[in-house]
């Protein structure tokens, strides 16, 4: 049988999606693809949450990003920790989404956009949970 991945197989940060969904399928398709970063992207559902420490409700807020001490944020702030472990121009854009305006403005925009990703482009009927 499959089992859960271990946070600690690669010794490198992780960045946890909903693989369910339409939307952040194709949005990880494009990381990997365009960005590749030094990350594991992994759907949530292939891990085992509390060994990781992600409570479960917290992939249900957003993306989250594990990093390798433990640490996680969620939405938009896991997004550009990932983004700032890549190469430029990536590197600084994840930088920029930290500066405090930004980091403001997207800390309101994730999570109303991940409740509504359902009506985004590419979504499917599991983008609605």
């Amino acid at each position: 049988t499959d089992q859960p991945a271990s946070p600690t197989i690669t010794g490198r940060p992780a960045f946890l999606f909903d693989a369910d969904c339409g939307v952040c399928q194709n949005g990880t398709d494009a990381i990997r693809e365009r960005i590749n970063p030094p990350v594991d992207i992994v759907p949530w559902q292939m891990v085992d949450l509390a060994a990781w420490g992600v409570p479960e409700d917290a992939v249900h807020e957003g993306p989250v990003f594990v990093d390798t001490d433990g640490n996680q944020q969620i939405g938009p702030l896991g997004m550009a920790n990932m983004l700032r472990r890549s190469r430029a121009p990536y590197r600084f854009m994840g930088s920029a989404m930290l500066a405090p305006g930004v980091r403001h403005l997207l800390g309101r925009i994730g999570p109303w956009m991940y409740r509504h990703r359902d009506r985004l482009p590419g979504s499917t009927p599991a983008c609605s949970v």
